[in-house]
């Protein structure tokens, strides 16, 4: 394991970025990184808040479950980050929270639209993920069928909060602001428009000057 200190590093640092920027709070949540030199991932373990993250307190364990002895319980999302890196092998890394503005609107049942060119660019879709069939929270057998598609990349949970996924701890990262940032003015948006009267507004088809010049 001989890139285990970069990773744990690397999720270090995004675990902070995540909590500053108010993504995350108390010990909820997880994220997970992929190891190059071994099939195995470090993760957040339960209990452990973003911002205590340390290179002692992070869990390895791995992709079969066998978990590094740890005197930590295990996260209990363990099961579905496992899951997507079975599932998909361009996923190296996983970022779930429960930021406020997108699982205020998951707890509505309601998809956030793509609203700005850049989610449209870097996002796509964010589907919405329903609880279990029991009304518990999401596991692999509700998150895997979405991620199957390769082109999905992040996905908001009913009630819970929000997944991305991506090649490297910091673009998974990055959807999870965007996602947050788009609910934001989703929001926004819904509330000047019932302010003014209106119903319908305009939305963006390409994320790119460059798509919209390919389409035309």
């Amino acid at each position: 394991m001989d890139d285990l200190i970069d990773k744990k590093d690397a999720l270090i640092a995004t675990a902070k970025r995540c909590f500053d920027l108010r993504l995350q709070t108390n010990a909820g949540g997880n994220l997970s990184v992929r190891l190059d030199s071994a099939d195995a991932i470090v993760i957040k373990p339960s209990g452990v808040g973003f911002n205590e993250c340390t290179r002692d307190n992070l869990q390895v364990v791995h992709l079969d479950g066998t978990i590094e002895p740890s005197p930590h319980k295990p996260s209990k999302d363990l099961g579905f980050h496992l899951a997507l890196y079975h599932l998909r092998d361009d996923i190296r890394a996983v970022v779930h929270c429960h930021s406020p503005w997108a699982t205020g609107y998951a707890s509505a049942g309601i998809e956030i639209p793509c609203l700005t060119v850049q989610t449209i660019e870097k996002i796509g879709r964010m589907p919405l993920i329903p609880l279990s069939a029991a009304g518990g929270p999401q596991t692999d057998k509700e998150i895997n069928p979405v991620f199957k598609d390769r082109s999905v990349v992040a996905a908001v949970l009913a009630n819970h909060g929000t997944i991305g996924v991506g090649s490297s701890l910091m673009k998974a990262q990055y959807l999870a602001e965007i996602i947050e940032e788009t609910a934001h003015i989703a929001f926004v948006r819904d509330t000047v428009m019932a302010a003014h009267g209106k119903t319908a507004a305009d939305l963006p088809r390409y994320g790119t000057d460059a798509d919209a010049r390919a389409a035309s």
